[in-house]
């Protein structure tokens, strides 16, 4: 525990001030914006944040990393870096562009390079991690057909539609599918929230055209995309094998994606000019929302006929739907407490005992030398099961401390999460998780210290026998 003792020390010192987000600083305003025009109305925004993480995890059984065994590591990393810009030149139009990386640390995350300069070349196994590459998370064009308001009396409409083109995060399914990065409540999302991450999305995002608004108290969005291209080769077991047939994800015929999302909000309205939910308002916003969403496409993933290398394939569709309800309530008068809460129901079918395994930043985590004991069956490092058909409900709370607690206008959030999945792959067994931490906004959203200890499942013979855990420390500074 010495280790994390440390990172706890050095992280603490890293911390800075003032950034931007919803439930930050009134102090920022408008952020980093250029009027083009005296009325504000012509304009460019910019946005940027970054996320560090000082990590200490618990590794699966007989894990090494970089081929030396290792019972558990610690490590520093880069979780994320965004630079957002968008403008209008009309209040018709809108184009919005969003680049960054995620997930550098020691021996993830790296360029495509080989040698000493990104990738591990052919006396490495793994990627390391240094030269990450920038790429476009978002990229699109907006064109309000019914805005919200009247151009001409300033009214609020009653329904309004926008129409928007490009690569895009107007997906639907859940609240937390298009969650922002900029304001989690529990520093992080149990990833199962991204169905498709990096498979046949982008980092969450897909090609395509969407269609977003209000209709009275309903918030909306749909759209209509083109997933990209996934081949992976179905697997032929032996006879006898308890997996003789399995779901891969493979799109070969090219069919289109539909995806879509409803929420009634009873309270206040949520700005829905950006696709970014907010995960806690840290108490300026009173919100209740309850919603629904899906998303599905035809042949989206295959097996393999009568478990045979030369037989033909058979597609399978991907069809996924989940409920949700979000609570950011505000109470105690000028002390102003706020409880948050977000539950949230999966239904996932990706064909016949499709799962994924998968983690954030796991290490380049192999078998152990020499190791004999018994193995996690989702992997080495911190892979768990997460992903598949089946069902997950996922809940996190949190309570926003009073105001005269800390000095400084300090605030003080301490928050929970609770995660239950069943997969078809497992049968009947039943896999949890939880974790617990606390935020201290020194500026709201602008300038955060999260800290969170966080279990994961260990699965051997098909059921979850036992768990690991990871402690992490992050700061967060937002512009």
């Amino acid at each position: 525990m010495y280790k994390l003792f440390i990172l706890l020390c050095i992280t603490s010192l890293l911390t800075v001030s003032r950034v931007f987000g919803q439930g930050g600083s009134p102090e920022y305003g408008e952020g980093m914006r250029i009027k083009l025009d005296s009325s504000g109305n012509k304009y460019i925004h910019f946005s940027t944040w970054a996320t560090f993480w000082a990590r200490y995890s618990n590794s699966n059984p007989g894990t090494a990393i970089n081929g030396v065994a290792k019972n558990n590591w610690s490590d520093f990393s880069l979780r994320q870096f965004r630079l957002l810009t968008y403008s209008q030149l009309s209040p018709r139009y809108l184009i919005l562009a969003d680049i960054g990386m995620d997930n550098q640390s020691f021996s993830t995350g790296g360029s495509a390079g080989g040698g000493n300069s990104g990738n591990g070349g052919s006396t490495f196994s793994g990627t390391l991690g240094k030269k990450p590459e920038l790429y476009i998370h978002d990229l699109w064009n907006e064109y309000a057909v019914l805005p919200d308001k009247d151009p001409k009396s300033k009214r609020q409409r009653f329904a309004s539609l926008y129409i928007g083109t490009g690569l895009h995060y107007w997906m639907g399914l859940s609240r937390m599918t298009t969650s922002s990065s900029s304001n989690y409540l529990a520093l992080d999302v149990p990833l199962y929230n991204w169905p498709l991450v990096d498979l046949s999305d982008q980092f969450a995002r897909q090609l395509g055209v969407y269609f977003k608004g209000n209709i009275g108290p309903v918030a909306y969005r749909w759209s209509v995309n083109k997933p990209f291209t996934v081949l992976s080769s179905a697997t032929a077991f032996p006879k006898s094998a308890p997996d003789s047939s399995y779901a891969v994800d493979n799109n070969a015929t090219g069919k289109l994606s539909t995806t879509g999302y409803a929420a009634w909000q009873f309270l206040e309205k949520e700005g829905n000019f950006l696709p970014y939910t907010t995960g806690t308002y840290v108490g300026t916003k009173k919100v209740f929302n309850i919603g629904a969403g899906y998303y599905y496409t035809g042949d989206g993933t295959v097996t393999q006929a009568f478990n045979s290398a030369n037989s033909p394939l058979i597609r399978h569709h991907i069809m996924l739907w989940a409920i949700d309800s979000f609570a950011d309530l505000p109470f105690g008068g000028a002390q102003n407490w706020a409880f948050t809460g977000y539950m949230v129901y999966y239904h996932y079918d990706f064909g016949p005992n499709y799962l994924r395994n998968a983690s954030i930043m796991n290490a380049n985590a192999t078998q152990a030398p020499g190791y004999t004991g018994p193995v996690s069956q989702a992997g080495f490092g911190n892979l768990a099961p997460l992903i598949g058909t089946g069902h997950s409900l996922f809940t996190q709370v949190g309570l926003l401390l009073p105001k005269n607690l800390l000095d400084a206008g300090m605030r003080l959030q301490p928050f929970g999460e609770f995660s239950y999945q069943q997969f078809e792959r497992y049968g009947s067994s039943k896999f949890t998780y939880w974790s617990a931490g606390w935020n201290l906004y020194l500026d709201g959203h602008h300038a955060r210290l999260s800290f969170k200890y966080q279990t994961r499942p260990v699965v051997t013979g098909n059921r979850q026998n036992g768990s690991e855990g990871s402690y992490i420390l992050a700061t967060q500074v937002m512009l």
